[in-house]
């Protein structure tokens, strides 16, 4: 990274500054001065360059909470944009650089005020990156400008801080510290606070990880177990439970089966009864519609014959439609159109003859009249051409003579002012002379006038000069009280300092806050304790109303459990019912009815007649197997329906409980936790304990601590205000001293203007006694003694008068002898061209005979506006009509007789279509009649009137009603089979008994065996959740166990490193690293202080942070850094900085360094062995600036940027080189 050059406007001290590296002086030389007074505006230009690659400075990195006000904008004091120089509205830094790629860049910050007014406010600062090959803007954004330079640069902010601007005094400091100090420089330094960092994250893990594993252990304190009686007690009780609820469900279900045989006989009672009533509702339906069913079934069968009726119907109309159209093509004739046609082409080929003899007799004449128009229109075309001839000889001929008489004018009135400048020159010879010598004359005066300027000039400053020695004396006079009431100011504040100190030493800041940390506590134990009681009685209402639904779903599960029985006895039945229908209906059953015959005896019931046959009855059969299986699959769903509700409630019954016994748990904790608070407010002191008023009493410590708090902000601005006095007596000291130094350059500058006044006199006089020379007319000298400038002026101006004069009679007079021999030459013109427009003016003539003669011959043959084009395309366009009319009449003859012969073919055709259609409508009808006369041996009456409206009803109405008549009969048939296997099944069931007891007596027994089964049920519910509880907590604890080794093993890891690199401050972690830094730091110091001083090298004292010199004149012998005298101080310091630059630059090459300061407290051959070294430095390829105001310093340096402070608070920059 190499700079090329700095520019700065309106920042700081600095109004404009412009400092080019790649122009000379700067650019021949390696090391340069940047000197300039106190608050100049040195380091301005130091911060102009952080300001254009970074958009910040080192300066203002600092403090970055206080604020400040600027121009009425409130900015922080580490805000770059304080740098805007009061006054101005907008400012800016920019920087042009060689980067790492060898490109050079010019980087920019500006920073300006809204509307480019000084009461607008400040906007954000602007950061923009050019590259000047092209002049690409590659960044105009802040965050986009950062990232963009430091790729460019190779360094960011604090590397470019600590690698190109060197401040080796740090060093100087860092040389003469302890063990722990040096540790912090060479952290800040380097910017490797990372390693304190790191160890203050290793302490705070480790107490993190420490508190964590102490917590998990005092958790696992609260998680209890049963013991082993308790344990084994509970289990038996379970499995005795167990075994008595079992019992009890298998008396329930002999119970339930009585119940329900009982239920069944009622129920297939109600079912006959039901079936009966299904059958005579068919029966009843089935008569009420018999008409309507009997017309659907006549519809139904006059479906078949829709389709001829539709032919037929079809063929009628369109034999109506052929008598229609044969009739209109027997009235159509074409003959008399034929006729017509055929006159109209005879007379279209008479006038298509006509037209074409008429062609051929205007041809020969059509050959004539196109000869003579194109000899026309040649001759037009000469005579225009002789006519535009003829009139530019005419113009021509004008503008040569009115040329000729004008010059003759110009030369008159030349030669009369020929004749007025040599009149003028011939009446003052004196001032033709002195034009003659004016080059002589003029020095001779212009030096005479600068000698005056300087004269007046250095009055002027004379007379300044000693009003600013007066208003200095004054000023003088007047910080002497300033001076005595800031002394007085300053010791009435360390009075006050000392009182207020007093007054913080009563008061014992750590008690005060002890005490109150102590008694917000107990205030905050009785508030939580207040809260906990409040909560514990919320706590106590939610245990009853979990108790409350306990009770309610113990009862839900005991009326669950009855329902779930009876639906298993259905179950049972319904499933009985359907084997024995199935049996019943076997493939045997069926075999035997197939072998039954009529008037024989049955193998099974001896009887003779046999109603049913087999396919009847397996119809019969498969119906009641359906309905069977029905009731079954009602009875399965109802049995899980009731199953999985039975289920659901043991699930909520044993989550209410499980709920229960943590809200037990939780009352438990709340009673502990109220019990600690009780504990800790027992540990607090009696006088905070017992006192009445606690909050009175906390008021009052707020209040102490309150006072201590305005006591010390009190001493924090005493101490400001005695840094303000001290500094404002210091600033005032070194006003006085500034003045008094003023007064002694204006009494210098006194003596030198008196002694510069008689030179300046002399050269005067010598300067009027060479123009006396060269000039001597009275007049002039006259008024030279009144207004000399006045009569300077005047002269010069005469002077310029004469010399125009002269100059204007030599070019008249050479003017007047060109213009007579051009006059001579436009006379000649003139008589040449009026000879060339007399033989124009005949030629044209000529022409225009020539083509009279011509137009009257062309009119004898057609007149002109009848060209030979037009005459030849009349007579073609009469001879197109007359054949386009002949072909037009031909085309419409043979369209009429095609449309005769078309009508004819087309009558035939159809003539021959009727016909055919006739023919196919007797052959319908013939088959139509045939099938009336069958349909009417199966219906009576049926006419052909009726067919035609049974045709037009709709067949989805009748298809319905025949539907629903099929309907019914099944339906009828099926109550009819289903009445009959329904009684069967009643007789069967009455006649099979399952019990001798009535119904009341089993449903009372069974209501008491599910009400016992309902209190063993929530014991054994209780009993499992204390069981499943203990299971719980017993895999919880083995889970907790298991984590606690692994987080017992995380823990040693941590402590392991906190014992070795951990602590609260990164103490021991930062002075490990900084060791290491330390020894890197110093193997790159000493490869600079080997080119600086070979006498000297750093090295480190064993694994400690101190440092030692090796003396090599002293044969190595180990110093301490505290015998270094000044000047070897500087070396070493110097080469610190320099192993710094290297150690953050890495690999990046850096070509510019400033070095700032360091140079005041050097005595003269120290500052010798200083500037030695930085000779040395130079001659490494470096471009190096050192920032000093130095005197020895600045000698010694050739080339300067000097910084000098201005009237009205800015300062100007100039490069200079002696």
């Amino acid at each position: 990274m190499k700079l090329l050059g700095i520019q700065v406007q309106n920042l700081a001290s600095l109004a404009d500054a412009d400092i080019d590296f790649t122009q000379p002086p700067l650019k021949d030389t390696g090391l340069f001065a940047i000197t300039g007074d106190t608050g100049a505006g040195k380091s301005t230009l130091l911060d102009a360059i952080c300001l254009a690659l970074y958009g910040k400075t080192a300066r203002l990195k600092a403090d970055a909470k206080n604020k400040v006000m600027l121009n009425g904008d409130e900015l922080k004091l580490n805000d770059p944009r304080n740098l805007l120089r009061r006054g101005c509205v907008s400012g800016r830094a920019e920087v042009t650089f060689c980067g790492q790629d060898g490109n050079q860049y010019r980087a920019s910050w500006r920073v300006g005020r809204a509307r480019n007014k000084l009461d607008g406010r400040i906007k954000e600062a602007e950061h923009q990156v050019v590259r000047l090959a092209d002049d690409t803007v590659l960044a105009s954004k802040t965050t986009e400008a950062k990232q963009l330079l430091e790729q460019l640069l190779g360094l960011n902010f604090e590397q470019f801080s600590r690698a190109v601007l060197l401040a080796q005094h740090e060093f100087a400091a860092f040389l003469k510290a302890n063990s722990d100090e040096r540790a912090q420089l060479l952290e800040t330094l380097t910017g490797t606070a990372k390693f304190s960092v790191i160890g203050k994250a290793i302490f705070e893990h480790h107490k993190a990880k420490q508190d964590a594993l102490a917590q998990r252990k005092q958790s696992l304190n609260h998680v209890t177990l049963l013991s082993d009686e308790a344990l084994a007690e509970n289990q038996q009780t379970a499995a005795q439970l167990t075994a008595a609820i079992a019992q009890a469900r298998e008396e329930e279900k002999h119970l339930e089966q009585g119940i329900n045989w009982y239920q069944a006989c009622d129920k297939l009672a109600q079912q006959c009864a039901q079936a009966e009533q299904e059958q005579t509702q068919c029966q009843q339906r089935l008569s009420a519609q018999a008409l309507g069913f009997d017309r659907a079934r006549r519809a139904k069968a006059v479906e078949v014959i829709a389709d001829n009726r539709a032919q037929a119907r079809d063929t009628t109309a369109r034999l109506k439609q052929l008598d229609l159209d044969i009739g209109q093509l027997q009235q159509q004739d074409y003959a008399p159109q034929i006729r017509a046609a055929e006159g109209e082409l005879q007379a279209a080929q008479g006038r298509l003859s006509e037209a074409k003899n008429q062609l051929q007799v205007c041809t020969p004449a059509l050959q004539s009249l196109r000869e003579l128009d194109q000899q026309r229109e040649a001759n037009k075309q000469l005579l225009a051409q002789s006519c535009a001839e003829y009139n530019a000889q005419r113009e021509q001929h004008e503008v040569l003579q009115q040329r000729s008489e004008a010059l003759d004018t110009q030369l008159n009135t030349e030669r009369q002012q020929l004749a007025q400048l040599q009149q003028a020159c011939e009446a003052d010879p004196a001032l033709t002379q002195a034009s003659e010598q004016w080059g002589q004359i003029s020095s001779a005066l212009k030096q005479w006038q600068a000698c005056q300027g300087q004269l007046n000039k250095l009055a002027e400053e004379q007379h300044q000069a000693q009003l600013n020695a007066d208003k200095d004396k004054q000023a003088q006079q007047a910080l002497q009280p300033r001076l005595t009431e800031q002394n007085r100011q300053l010791a009435d504040i360390q009075t006050r300092l000392s009182a207020t100190q007093s007054e913080l030493n009563e008061l014992d800041y750590e008690t005060l806050q002890f005490q109150r940390t102590q008694l917000a506590q107990a205030q905050q134990n009785q508030s939580q304790r207040a809260q906990l009681q409040q909560e514990l009685g919320e706590h106590r209402l939610h245990i009853d109303r979990l108790r409350h639904q306990h009770h309610s779903l113990q009862q839900q599960l005991k009326d669950t459990e009855q329902q779930d029985e009876l639906t298993r006895q259905r179950v049972l039945l319904t499933q009985e019912n359907l084997q024995q229908v199935r049996f019943r209906a076997s493939d045997n059953i069926s075999t035997l009815r197939a072998q039954l015959v009529a008037g024989q005896e049955c193998m099974v019931c001896g009887s003779t007649e046999h109603p049913y046959g087999v396919e009847h009855i397996d119809s019969h059969w498969q119906t009641l197997i359906a309905d069977f299986e029905s009731q079954y699959q009602a009875a399965e769903q109802a049995r899980e329906q009731t199953q999985q509700r039975y289920h659901a409630l043991v699930g909520q019954a044993e989550q209410c409980n499980g709920q229960l016994q943590a809200a037990l748990q939780h009352e438990a904790q709340l009673n502990r936790k109220l019990t600690q608070i009780a504990e800790a407010l027992a540990q607090l002191p009696a006088q905070l304990r017992d006192t009445d008023d606690p909050q009175a009493h906390l008021e009052q410590l707020d209040k102490k601590l309150q006072t201590y708090s305005q006591l010390s902000k009190e001493q924090q601005q005493l101490w400001q205000q005695q840094q303000a006095c001290q500094h404002e007596i210091q600033q005032l000291e070194q006003q006085n001293q500034q003045l008094q130094s003023q007064l002694e350059r204006a009494e210098q500058a006194k003596a030198y203007g008196q002694t510069r006044q008689a030179e300046l006199e002399a050269e005067q006089q010598e300067a009027l006694a060479q123009v006396k020379l060269l000039y001597s007319a009275p007049q002039w000298w006259h008024a030279f003694e009144q207004a000399p400038e006045q009569a300077i002026t005047t002269l010069g101006e005469q002077v310029q008068i004469r010399q125009q004069q002269q100059q204007q009679i030599s070019q008249l007079q050479h003017k007047i002898s060109e213009d007579e021999h051009t006059a001579q030459l436009l006379r000649q013109q003139c008589q040449d061209k009026q000879t060339q427009l007399d033989k124009a003016a005949q030629s044209r003539q000529a022409l225009t005979d020539k083509g009279d003669a011509l137009t009257r011959e062309r009119v004898a043959i057609q007149p002109l506006e009848i060209s030979a084009d037009n005459w030849h395309q009349s007579l073609l366009d009469e001879q197109q009509q007359a054949e386009a009319l002949q072909t037009q009449a031909t085309q419409g003859l043979a369209q009429l007789r095609q449309a005769q012969e078309s009508q004819a073919l087309m009558l035939a055709h159809k003539q021959q279509s009727q016909q055919q259609l006739q023919e196919a409508l007797e052959k319908v009808q013939a088959r139509y009649q045939s099938w009336l006369a069958e349909l009417q041996t199966q219906f009576d009456s049926m006419i052909e009137d009726e067919v035609e409206a049974l045709l037009q009803w709709d067949k989805n109405q009748w298809q319905t009603l025949l539907d629903e008549h099929d309907a019914l009969s099944k339906a009828l048939h099926s109550a009819q089979n289903k009445h009959a296997h329904l009684q069967q099944e009643l007789q069967t069931l009455r006649a099979e008994p399952v019990t001798e007891q009535s119904q009341a007596q089993l449903t009372e027994r069974l209501a008491q065996l599910q009400q016992e089964r309902d209190g063993s049920q929530a014991k054994l519910i209780s009993v499992n959740a204390l069981l499943k509880q203990h299971e719980d907590n017993k895999a919880y604890l083995a889970e907790q166990y298991e984590a606690l080794e692994a987080q017992q093993a995380e823990y040693e890891h941590w402590h392991l490193l906190n014992r070795l690199l951990g602590d609260a401050t990164g103490k021991t972690m930062r002075n490990l690293a900084q060791t290491q830094t330390l020894r890197i730091l110093l193997q790159y110091a000493n490869h600079h202080l080997c080119s600086l001083s070979k006498r000297y090298r750093l090295t480190v004292i064993g694994q400690s942070l101190e440092i030692a010199i090796i003396d090599r004149d002293m044969a190595d012998e180990q110093r301490s850094v505290n015998t270094l005298s000044g000047g070897e101080s500087f070396l070493v310091s110097l080469a610190l900085a320099l192993g710094l630059a290297s150690l953050s630059s890495n690999q990046v090459q850096i070509n510019s360094l400033f070095i700032d300061e360091g140079f005041g407290t050097l005595d003269p051959q120290t500052l010798s062995v200083a500037l030695d070294a930085l000779d040395a430095l130079q001659s490494q390829g470096r471009k190096v600036g050192v920032i000093s105001h130095v005197a020895e310093m600045t000698e010694r340096v050739a080339t300067q940027i000097k910084v000098q402070k201005q009237a009205g608070g800015y300062s100007s920059v100039t490069i200079s080189e002696r």
